[in-house]
Order: structure tokens, then C-alpha cells, then sequence
């Protein structure tokens, strides 16, 4: 959940209401301002501030302005001319939602890589590159785009596997050792299966990845590393998941790409050996793809 939203559903007290909203109202504007200032303008006193920190889980104002600001700029950075909720209507011609469609990929690509940290991701790379096998836990359509990095995964001689019967991941958590590694994906980061699947990792002390939205969640919580995807989209309220899926694609593909990169030549050479002994019957007319490999 988004601090915003924490602030906006928090049962304060009436006193802690008043700063709460003068600070959801004033946004980016509280940067310069301290406790007391904020005090004076709302009539209340400055401790008020400091529990209203507390309460959010925060050491004290410093830290709370400091999330706040970050995630105020965040919210602020992209999508203001598309609805990541609602990107047509029904008045638009079909190549009009082609080009908003098109659009609304290329700023989840780059809400995506706005979010992404460099340790965080030096992090994941590592924990995936010492594990013996990797293991994606994710449910519904989200077992898509994992399937396709279990697929890039094995084709560079890295073990993976995805478990794509919900049932069948409780089992395979079960099973897992602390020299494997989890990949759970979620975009609320509170999916109950995931959120179970996650319980038993870390009893088994597995190494968790988690993929899933900005803001506070169990997920999160539980994992040794988070990588945020691009958090604009309603739970439910939209025409279509596009800038999630999109989202969690591009930080798959990301990890992938970087794994590969360690190995950068020894990966290459496997892969287009293993590409050439397959390919090399097909028949391709198109010049452009046609690449005349030929058996070594």
C-alpha cells in the first residue's frame, strides 16, 4: 500500500487528521518545512507530527518527509498525459488506441526503470547467479511472463522452473533448500497464495526475490531482496493489465539479461550452438531474419 494511501485510511485523531491532510494537500512544499512550522500553520503542536511518523511506522519526521517526498515524486514523474486505468475510450479510432497502447508501454518502461535500484538489483542478480535453481511462484495471468524467464533461464544452462498448478507451489516451497532461490511475484504484494508460499521460503530459509508494487506490503516484508514494478494501476477498476504485466516483464527480462551478462561469451556461444543445431532446417525467405547458420 502506498504511504498515501496509509495516510489517507490511518484512524488518527482529529489533531492528527488536520496535519495529515495539510500535508496531503501541500505535497511537495513540505520539503523545506519542520515540525514546527507545520505546527503553526495547522494550530497544533509539533509532537502531534512525531506521532503521526511513529504511527506510520517511521523513527521520526526526517524519515517520514523523506518516503513522503520520494514517493510524492514518483506519483508526479509519468503518466500525465494516459490513463494507465483507462487509456482509450470508445470514441477512439482503432489506430488512436494502437498509438495510446504504444505509449502507455513506453512509460511503464520508463516508470520501471525510474524505480529500480542499483544494489537492490546488484542484490537479486547475485542471489541468482549462486543458487543451484531457481523456482517462480506467481498465480493467474502473472504465470505468463514467468514461464517466459524460465524459459530464457534454462537456455543458458541456468535451472528453472515455474509451478503453474496453485496447488502444486505450496509442494514445491515445501521442498525447496536454503542453495535454491525463490522468485514470487505479486503485484498488491498481499495475494494470499503467494503470501503462503512466501511463509514457507522463509521457513525453510530459501532466498527470496520479491517482484511487487511500491509502498508497504507482506511480500516485501518477507523478502531478502524487493524490486518494485510500476504502481499506477487499480486493483481490479481497469480495462487491462498493461502496465503491470509490462512492468514485471521488463524486471524479469532485467534480471535475465544481467545473469547472462556475467557470463557474457561463454552464455552467447551456448546459446547459438544450441540455436544452429535446431534452426538450421528451417526454411526463411525473409532476408532481414534469415541469419544462413550453418552447422558446425
Amino acid at each position: 500500500m502506498l504511504l498515501k494511501e496509509r495516510m489517507m485510511n490511518y484512524p488518527f485523531s482529529n489533531s492528527e487528521r488536520i496535519n495529515v491532510d495539510y500535508i496531503l494537500e501541500k505535497q511537495h512544499e513540505i520539503k523545506d518545512y519542520s515540525t514546527k512550522m507545520i505546527a503553526d500553520e495547522t494550530y497544533t503542536s509539533p509532537s502531534t507530527l512525531i506521532r503521526i511518523s511513529k504511527k506510520l511506522g517511521f523513527n521520526g519526521w526526517n524519515d517520514f518527509k523523506m518516503a513522503y517526498l520520494e514517493e510524492v515524486d514518483y506519483i508526479n514523474k509519468h503518466f500525465q498525459d494516459i490513463d494507465p486505468n483507462f487509456p482509450f475510450t470508445n470514441q477512439d479510432t482503432i489506430m488512436t488506441i494502437a498509438s495510446k497502447i504504444a505509449n502507455l508501454h513506453a512509460e511503464s518502461a520508463k516508470d520501471t526503470l525510474s524505480l529500480m535500484q542499483h544494489d537492490a538489483l546488484q542484490k537479486a542478480v547475485q542471489i541468482l547467479r549462486r543458487c543451484k535453481e531457481v523456482r517462480v511462484f506467481a498465480i493467474s495471468n502473472l504465470n505468463y511472463v514467468g514461464e517466459e524467464f524460465v524459459f530464457k533461464l534454462n537456455r543458458i544452462q541456468k535451472k528453472a522452473s515455474i509451478a503453474l498448478v496453485q496447488d502444486l507451489m505450496f509442494h514445491d516451497a515445501a521442498m525447496m533448500e536454503t542453495t535454491e532461490c525463490a522468485i514470487c511475484i505479486s503485484y498488491s504484494g498481499e495475494t494470499p497464495h503467494i503470501l503462503q508460499v512466501a511463509t514457507t521460503l522463509k521457513e525453510n530459509n530459501v532466498p527470496i526475490i520479491a517482484i511487487t508494487s511500491v509502498g508497504n506490503n507482506r511480500l516485501s516484508d518477507m523478502a531478502n531482496v524487493t524490486l518494485h514494478i510500476s504502481t499506477r494501476e487499480k486493483s481490479y477498476s481497469k480495462i487491462g493489465g498493461f502496465v503491470s504485466l509490462e512492468s514485471i516483464s521488463i524486471v524479469l527480462n532485467t534480471l535475465y539479461s544481467c545473469l547472462f551478462s556475467l557470463n557474457y561469451q561463454a552464455n552467447l556461444d551456448y546459446k547459438l550452438k544450441i540455436s544452429n543445431r535446431i534452426e538450421i532446417t528451417r526454411s526463411i525467405d525473409n532476408t532481414i531474419i534469415a541469419e544462413g547458420l550453418k552447422e558446425d
